[in-house]
């Protein structure tokens, strides 16, 4: 298993696609502004330019909609172009997930040796037939991962932002809010190298602006529950336990990006007396709204 990977995003200079609309949506950290594919079954391109030579080793297409189970993605780059080298071969698009339940809602990551460059180019394509695909969120950027992995007791917890309202009768009364993940760890035997970076992120950071966080990058199943995209929560200052070891406490919360649960229809009896439908006016009456 992998140690923890958290990623603070690398400025990107420009950024455009070979079709499609919103490219400058993939900038904005709100995975609900999107860009959106306009064909399906050849590949789309979107170009990376980061103004400067910069070492990166994640590229994350986060929160992608409608991702069929054969997209695929690839990554080039280079410093003088866009295709001077290989970073990724052609690859399935999402992430691994658990067995019993495919979401609507997906990632895609690419986590690996570090890369010198300036250019980025990455392709991606939906299968023909499939929907156009959408992606809400962008992150390049050169991870963080400790010597030492996160101590035990880390853990996931979900947020739902739903106001539920006892009534008189003795019913309740509830409006559908979002819900999101929320994650917890603390890391326990920080050089003062590691500790001096990971102060650095959280100013560059801090709790407003979003970061990416892995638990464990390895393409295995479940991935895509081990990866949190949001901002850090609750900041705390890191506890100095000798001269040489140095624990802190972190948190992330994720953004609320599920798409709205499926209404089922539904058939809505109708009221009868002795076997016959009341009516008013010519009108059955029945239950419900």
């Amino acid at each position: 298993m992998a140690n923890i990977l958290i990623v603070e995003p690398t400025p990107i200079a420009a950024i455009a696609t070979s079709r499609g609309t919103g490219a400058a949506n993939l900038l904005t950290g709100d995975p609900r502004e999107i860009w959106l594919d306009s064909e399906v079954g050849s590949v789309a391109v979107i170009d990376i330019d980061l103004g400067v030579e910069r070492i990166i080793d994640t590229i994350f297409l986060g929160c992608l909609f409608g991702a069929a189970d054969a997209a695929t993605w690839w990554i080039k780059g280079g410093l003088a172009g866009y295709e001077d080298d290989t970073i990724l071969d052609t690859s399935a698009l999402r992430v691994p997930e658990r067995d019993w339940r495919r979401r609507t809602m997906s990632h895609a990551l690419w986590f690996g040796p570090e890369q010198l460059l300036r250019y980025i180019r990455i392709g991606v394509e939906q299968p023909a037939g499939a929907d156009p695909l959408a992606i809400g969120a962008l992150i390049v950027g050169d991870g963080f991962v400790p010597k030492y992995n996160k101590e035990w007791g880390s853990g996931r917890a979900v947020k739902d932002m739903s106001t539920v309202t006892r009534l008189a009768s003795g019913g309740v009364a509830v409006v559908e809010g979002g819900r999101y993940a929320s994650y917890s760890w603390t890391l326990g035997d920080l050089s003062e190298e590691e500790t001096d970076r990971l102060f650095e992120l959280q100013l560059a950071v801090g709790e407003s602006r979003p970061l990416l966080v892995v638990e464990n990058p390895d393409r295995t199943a479940g991935l895509r529950n081990r990866i949190h995209y949001g901002t850090l929560t609750g900041l705390r200052s890191y506890d100095r336990r000798n001269a040489v070891q140095t624990s802190w406490q972190l948190a992330i919360d994720g953004w609320a990006i599920e798409p709205d649960p499926v209404q089922q229809s539904r058939t809505i009896p109708v009221l009868t007396l002795g076997g016959e439908p009341l009516t008013l006016g010519g009108e059955f009456l029945t239950l419900g709204d």
